[in-house]
């Protein structure tokens, strides 16, 4: 559950927005609703049914911009408020001199990566897509991409080929490599990991975490446990980074990095590195033993608690203060993403009851027949 910003927007211009907003939703929601069977097209992505081939709706693309347009906060927002799972509000203040004061939009890419297709898929080519039946890689893609829209980045979702001599997994170093020349930073979540507040841009976390122009890749810690501290730590006993949510920032070591990574299970640079190929945790094992050493003034490590896991965990705090990683409980991912749309769906909804924006409002005085 999320506070509504502080805006210095006025009041007029506000409530305009949101009655726009609801007009537009309500009749895009409207038109997008179908008989009992609907007619799928691909054509400009538009969901269409008979009744309706005359008339354009609004496409999601504008909807969920304009959804989250009275939600989001400023990139040097000094402040950011949130109720939590126990009905505790908190306040996050910024550093002071945030570095990022402007929004980034198309200079970064909120990034998928797959080897397989999405399994909403083929129920959407059948004409029986439902949201009941979605499962957690599919609702986590979509969180990825409702985000990307909301802030106006940029966002791909890459079909990787698989490897022959390693796990899946390993696409992510080449495929890092292969996009952050276009772009200042890119944002990688597995299909298990969500953004918490989709109203929360990237350059206030960019600002609140600090991230600093030479920090070419940005990992949370995994969970350490003292009971089992071998459980989430290399060789030297130093707790592993989880490569479920990564934040790769263009400058002039991260293409030597990303290479280094994934050359990684040759042998030829780290010797012993193939262990990796197959065995957990893969690419996040080969980092983590081997390229995190050699590139230490590049590699920023954030704490579990702000970045890694969901309500729940216990091992140091890591409960997904801003990026939740579902390792387990992955069926929580599409309440998450519910949670959000709604958030920002019922916010317009309540301001026109409170404030009695559209006239919906009417006192009886006397409980009377007239």
């Amino acid at each position: 559950m999320m506070l509504p910003p502080t805006s210095t927007r006025s009041p007029l211009f506000a409530l305009a927005v949101s009655a726009g907003f609801v007009l537009i939703f309500t009749f895009g929601f409207l038109a997008w609703q179908s008989p009992p069977r609907m007619t799928f097209t691909t054509e400009h992505e538009h969901i269409t049914s008979p009744a309706s081939d005359h008339v354009k709706s609004p496409a999601i693309t504008d909807i969920i911009p304009l959804l989250y347009s009275s939600l989001t906060i400023a990139p040097a927002e000094p402040t950011f408020s949130y109720i939590d799972e126990g009905n505790n509000l908190t306040k996050l203040v910024l550093p002071p001199k945030p570095r990022y004061k402007k929004k980034l939009g198309k200079d970064v890419l909120i990034l998928d990566l797959e080897t397989r297709s999405l399994p909403s898929e083929k129920d959407f080519e059948k004409g029986e897509f439902h949201w009941k039946k979605l499962n957690h890689v599919s609702g986590g893609v979509f969180n990825h991409y409702a985000y990307a829209l909301a802030h106006g980045y940029d966002y791909k979702f890459i079909k990787a080929a698989e490897f022959e001599d390693r796990h899946a997994t390993w696409i992510k170093p080449s495929a890092f490599a292969n996009q952050i020349n276009d772009y200042k930073f890119i944002v990688f979540l597995d299909a298990d990991a969500t953004f918490r507040f989709m109203h929360l841009p990237l350059e206030w976390l960019l600002n609140y975490w600090k991230i600093e122009p030479h920090h070419s890749i940005t990992m949370a810690l995994d969970p350490w446990d003292p009971m089992h501290p071998e459980g989430n730590s290399d060789r030297f006993n130093r707790t592993l980074t989880n490569t479920g949510f990564v934040i790769v920032q263009n400058n002039a070591n991260t293409q030597g990095i990303l290479k280094a990574w994934h050359e990684c299970p040759d042998d030829v640079r780290y010797q012993g590195c193939s262990e990796w190929k197959g065995p957990k945790f893969h690419e996040q094992s080969a980092f983590g033993e081997y390229v995190r050493y050699d590139y230490e003034k590049y590699i920023y490590e954030l704490p579990c608690a702000e970045a890694n896991g969901y309500p729940g965990v216990r091992q140091s705090h890591c409960e997904g203060r801003f990026i939740r990683h579902y390792w387990f409980e992955k069926s929580r991912i599409k309440g998450d993403f519910s949670d959000n749309m709604m958030n920002a769906i019922t916010l317009p909804l309540q301001r026109i009851f409170a404030e009695n924006t559209h006239g919906v409002v009417h006192e009886q005085k006397e409980n009377v027949i007239l």
